[in-house]
C-alpha cells in the first residue's frame, strides 16, 4: 500500500511538473523540470520531448528524441495519454534533425512514418504546428533520394495543395516522362497558382526579403532556400523551368526596364521567344491567374 501511495505521489508530481513545463516560455526553465521529471522517470516521453526541444545540439535532440519514441513503443505505454500526437511530434523531430545533418535515408524512415501517422489520424493536423514545413522536409527529402514515384503516388493522396506539392510533382513527372510536355506544363501552371513569386527566388532573380516582408513573402524565400539546389538535377528541367518562370514574369511585368532585355535575351537563348512573341499579343493586360490561364489554354510550355 505504501508503495502504491509512493507512486501516486511521484505521478502527481510529475504531472505538476509538466504542468508548469507547459506554463513557461523560458528555455532554461524548461530544461531544468524536464530534468527533474526524468530523474523521477527516466523514460517519462514528454520530459524527452520537452528536453529535445530546448536543448541545443543535434546529436544531442537525436539521442532524446531516440529515448522517446522507445519509451512510446513500450507496451506499457500503449495507451499513454496523446501518444499518437507525441509519436507523430518525435518523428517529425527526427526527420527534421537527420534533414540537416543530410541523412537523407534516415530521415525519409521518419518522415513516412510522420506522414503515416498524419493520414492515419486526421484530428492531429490541427494540433502540430510547422505542419508545412515538415511537408516541406518530405517532399525535398525524396526529391533527394530520387524517389520520383513515391512523390507522385504521395501528391495524389496528400489533400494540402502547398507550394511543396506542386513543385515535388512537377520535378518528379519531368524526370520520369520528360516526353510528356503537356502533363508537366499543366503541372508548372498549378504551382505558378499556388506561389507565383517562389520560383523568382529559387532562380535568384528576387532578392531576399525585408525583415518587415509578409509572411508569404517570407514562406515563398524559405522555400527557395530548401529547394532551389534541385533544380541542378537536370541541366534540362532547369532550362525549362526558367523559361517558363521568364515567360510568366515578361508577361506580367515582373521586371524593370534593366533587366526586361537581359530576360528577353535570356528566353531567346532558351528556346521561348517565339512563345513570348505570340503570347504578348494575345495578353495585352491582367493579374496573375488571367496570364497563368491564357499560357496554359495556349499549351505554353508543352515542347
Amino acid at each position: 500500500m505504501r508503495r502504491k501511495d509512493n507512486n501516486d505521489t511521484v505521478e502527481s508530481r510529475i504531472i505538476q511538473l509538466l504542468s508548469m513545463a507547459y506554463d513557461t516560455d523560458s528555455t532554461a526553465r524548461v530544461i531544468a523540470i524536464s530534468n527533474q521529471i526524468l530523474e523521477l522517470d527516466p523514460d517519462n516521453p514528454e520530459a524527452l520531448i520537452l528536453k529535445a526541444d530546448r536543448i541545443k545540439g543535434e546529436e544531442k535532440k537525436i539521442e532524446l528524441l531516440l529515448s522517446a519514441l522507445d519509451s512510446l513503443n513500450k507496451p506499457e505505454n500503449a495507451n499513454y495519454k496523446d501518444r499518437d500526437l507525441f509519436l507523430l511530434e518525435v518523428n517529425e523531430g527526427l526527420a527534421l534533425m537527420y534533414f540537416v545533418r543530410n541523412k537523407f535515408h534516415e530521415s525519409f524512415t521518419y518522415a513516412s512514418e510522420a506522414m503515416n501517422i498524419l493520414n492515419d489520424h486526421e484530428d492531429l493536423r490541427d494540433e502540430i504546428d510547422g505542419d508545412g514545413y515538415f511537408r516541406s522536409v518530405y517532399y525535398r527529402v525524396m526529391i533527394e533520394l530520387h524517389e520520383w514515384q513515391k512523390i507522385l503516388a504521395e501528391s495524389m493522396r496528400d489533400e494540402e495543395r502547398n507550394t511543396a506539392w506542386a513543385y515535388s510533382r512537377l520535378i518528379a513527372a519531368y524526370m520520369l516522362a520528360p516526353e510528356h510536355g503537356r502533363v508537366y506544363a499543366n503541372m508548372f501552371w498549378d504551382m505558378l497558382r499556388i506561389s507565383p513569386d517562389m520560383p523568382f527566388y529559387m532562380l535568384g532573380i528576387y532578392e531576399e526579403p525585408d525583415d518587415d516582408a509578409d509572411s508569404e513573402e517570407a514562406e515563398d524565400f524559405n522555400f527557395a532556400l530548401m529547394f532551389y539546389d534541385t533544380l541542378d538535377i537536370s541541366q534540362e528541367f532547369k532550362n525549362w523551368f526558367t523559361r517558363g518562370v521568364i515567360l510568366f514574369g515578361l508577361l506580367t511585368n515582373r521586371f524593370d526596364e534593366s533587366e526586361h532585355d537581359y530576360m528577353i535575351d535570356a528566353l531567346d537563348a532558351s528556346g521561348g521567344y517565339e512563345e513570348y512573341e505570340k503570347m504578348s499579343r494575345i495578353i495585352v493586360e491582367g493579374d496573375d491567374e488571367a496570364v497563368i490561364e491564357m499560357l496554359a489554354a495556349n499549351k505554353c510550355l508543352t515542347d
